[in-house]
């Protein structure tokens, strides 16, 4: 029983081959940026971050700023909430 359990443990997490970068690789033009953010903003939000929910939703604006008039957005742009 013993030498059942010892060779378990010796072949049951054999891997064969280990990872290469090319396995990780990460193509930005299909990321939905907006969609990312958003779900960072519900997040903080649940969390009661909010110095998480203003950066992202900074991330936003800029996004859809950039969409809108086809240029940056200023660093740092004054940004006002109106509640």
């Amino acid at each position: 029983m013993r030498l059942i359990i010892l060779l378990l443990m010796l072949t049951s997490c054999v891997s064969k081959r280990s990872p290469q970068p090319s396995d990780t690789e990460l193509n930005p033009s299909k990321r939905n940026w907006l969609e990312v953010y958003f779900y960072e903003m519900e997040v903080a939000n649940k969390n009661n971050d909010n110095e998480a929910y203003y950066f992202f939703l900074q991330e936003i604006i800029k996004i859809q700023y950039k969409e809108k008039y086809n240029t940056e957005l200023p660093a740092n742009p004054s940004i006002k909430i109106i509640k």
